[in-house]
């Protein structure tokens, strides 16, 4: 905290004619204190105090003084002396809780903020600092009331409800720290900070719009605020925009190149679209400074595996593997690159001993549940899904798998819901419409199926399959014309198997 001191200067009619040389002595102490001649000044009060040592004020000034030069020790022995020879010296206690605070004594700074308000109520300075004192203890409710004091004396004090948002935000209290941070930017609506404040708020409350627009007006504010670019990558990314979080990352990146979390985010987004190469360029580059973060290795792993490249795959996770033989995810990451090697025994070999070693990982029943379906184990494998929902509720892809095992057992209804569900948390999901066409029309809802050739096709509108789809779900809907035109766009676009379909029906 930076302290606020006040200084008081004394007329002459306050002091008697032997303290003439003493008056002469302090009021050029002042001067130097004015002009930031710290030594000079302290040299002077002293000569001052040394003609006439029972003026609090001299004190109190030089305690001023020692405070600018960090003599804080020195400082609190003047200010303590001031408030010995006039204990109605508001200022003394002020300075001295200022002096406290920097000497990380808290509790003595509130007694000496709690003595200046005794005897001036309204000092609006001494409740602010008091606040702050009291927010480093963790005393945040009753720090909060000391800035809800400072803003019932002044309405217009921006920095009261700024600090008092933060606090809200320690509180977990965000709807009351949005309040506090819009408060604060009626006030000084130019301010990057208070907007990067509201949008974490907003972030916390999981309002993504409005994070989204705090941050963007951060950034028009501030084109270098490093982490709102970060936090905005995230919300993008969380949306479903993993290209835009992306070019946020490389903003951040641009602006801290050694930004390792940033770098990081990056390369799994880039491994979520499929940029591999890049990717991994990106692990390398973290793990060349921290070569201690192990995680990387199988996040790196895992992009190697996605590129096709298993031997380096199999290398770094048996690295993590031997560095801790007790950690489940490098036996997780072992068995779903056994899967891709078609090795499905001894992929549920090692995914079953990371369970053993972590039975509260979703992701762990989850990959065993696809070596099941690999092998047909339906029922095995609907055994693990089912768990790794139970795990994790909002696990998009369990729910996608389990209801491709439902289909393969011809439980249609029970595949429906289960790609709803998969739905209404990622609804941009094009794989789960396209699995809920075939669904649908197994069921003979047909209406239903062409909505979600329609979805498809808005992705991908040059994809022949989804036409030929959605002409059968139209000729069974009994829309014959709307059928042909289907199956003669799929020809267009190059798929000769429609001709034969339109040879069978549409002639």
């Amino acid at each position: 905290m930076k302290s606020v001191l006040f200084l008081l200067f004394l007329s002459l009619s306050n002091i008697i004619v032997y303290s003439q040389s003493a008056l002469d002595y302090f009021n050029i102490a002042n001067t130097k204190l004015d002009s930031k001649d710290f030594v000079g000044a302290i040299e002077d009060f002293t000569k001052a105090i040394a003609i006439d040592g029972t003026r609090s004020n001299y004190f109190m000034n030089r305690g001023i003084a020692k405070s600018e030069i960090g003599e804080y020790r020195e400082a609190l022995v003047d200010f303590t002396k001031a408030t010995e020879l006039d204990t109605s010296n508001t200022l003394a206690y002020f300075n001295r809780g200022n002096t406290q605070h920097m000497l990380r004594n808290y509790a003595g700074s509130i007694t000496d903020f709690d003595n200046a308000l005794k005897i001036d109520t309204m000092f609006i300075a001494a409740y602010f600092n008091r606040a702050q004192a009291k927010a480093e203890i963790g005393n945040y409710r009753d720090a909060i009331e000391d800035y809800n004091k400072c803003i019932l004396i002044d309405s217009t004090y921006e920095k009261a409800y700024r600090n008092k948002g933060a606090l809200n935000m320690k509180l977990k209290r965000y709807e009351a720290a949005i309040e506090d941070f819009s408060l604060s930017i009626e006030l000084s609506p130019n301010d990057a900070n208070a907007y990067y404040s509201r949008a974490l708020a907003y972030r916390e409350e999981k309002r993504n719009k409005e994070a989204l627009t705090d941050f963007d007006k951060v950034i028009s504010l501030d084109k270098k605020h490093l982490y709102s670019y970060f936090y905005r990558a995230e919300i993008y990314a969380q949306l479903g925009d993993k290209f835009g979080a992306i070019a946020d990352y490389n903003r951040a990146i641009d602006i801290d190149p050694e930004f390792l979390d940033a770098i990081v985010n990056r390369a799994d987004l880039k491994k979520e679209v499929s940029n591999f190469t890049s990717a991994i360029e990106d692990y390398n580059r973290v793990l060349l400074v921290d070569t201690t973060w192990t995680d990387l290795y199988l996040r790196r792993g895992d992009a190697f595996m996605r590129s096709g490249d298993f031997k380096s795959a199999l290398h770094d996770f048996l690295f993590v593997q031997k560095k801790d033989t007790n950690a489940s995810l490098p036996y997780c990451y072992l068995g779903k690159l056994k899967v891709e090697l078609g090795d499905y025994v001894e992929a549920i070999t090692f995914l079953t001993k990371a369970i053993t070693l972590d039975s509260s990982n979703a992701e762990n029943f989850f990959a065993r549940g696809l070596a099941s379906r690999k092998m047909r184990n339906y029922i095995i494998a609907i055994e693990d899904f089912t768990q790794a929902i139970d795990l994790n509720v909002n696990f998009v892809n369990a729910y996608v798998e389990r209801s491709l095992v439902r289909a393969e057992l011809g439980d249609y209804r029970g595949a429906l819901l289960d790609n709803n569900k998969a739905l209404e948390l990622d609804s941009r999901n094009i794989e789960i419409y396209r699995n809920n066409i075939f669904v649908k029309m197994q069921m003979q809802k047909y209406a239903d199926a062409i909505i979600d050739c329609d979805k498809v096709l808005e992705k991908e509108p040059n994809n022949p399959l989804i036409y030929v789809q959605r002409g059968e779900a139209k000729l069974k809907n009994n829309d014959k014309n709307g059928a042909c035109l289907d199956w003669h766009n799929a020809a267009n676009l190059g798929y000769k198997e429609a001709l034969q379909i339109i040879a069978t029906n549409c002639n």
